[in-house]
């Protein structure tokens, strides 16, 4: 099985469409008010196809049922919420470990990707592919994530 653990913000996001919204729309935005990029969303979609893998949300976005309410809504449009198997426990430590925890928990063998514009994947070097906050999700990650899920089987 191929796994994507996905981070939100910086990744189906970005400053880029941020900017078109706000001069579109001529308003500020901030939370979950903040405008997902159709671009980031679709180059996920196409990275889910390609390699047929299921997402694990680890983003502060799953930290309340609104936040994944939101992001579950978004991810529909694209038929991505059905390949959402699940979220990363709030440990109140680095998403590297809270991502650790959880193939722990899974116990078996998986292919797995990190999809993140942080930095905190001690470790996890080697799978994370890590965005641009200003861009979000682009064609050359998805490139890279197809590479890195093909490599590992």
């Amino acid at each position: 099985m191929n796994i994507i653990f996905l981070d939100v913000d910086g990744v189906l996001n970005s400053i880029k469409a941020l900017k078109k919204a706000v001069l579109k729309n001529k308003r500020p935005y901030s939370g979950y008010d903040y405008p997902f990029d159709d671009k980031c969303l679709k180059n996920l979609k196409s990275l889910v196809d390609k390699t047929d893998s299921y997402i694990v949300i680890t983003s502060t976005w799953r930290y309340d049922e609104l936040g994944k309410k939101i992001l579950l809504d978004k991810l529909r449009e694209y038929n991505l919420d059905m390949r959402v198997i699940g979220y990363t426990k709030r440990l109140n430590k680095t998403r590297g470990e809270e991502i650790r925890a959880y193939l722990e928990e899974l116990g078996g063998k998986v292919n797995y990707i990190i999809i993140d514009d942080d930095y905190d994947f001690d470790g996890f070097e080697e799978c994370l592919i890590q965005t641009d906050y200003e861009t979000g999700l682009t064609k050359e990650d998805v490139f890279v994530g197809i590479k890195k899920l093909i490599k590992k089987k």
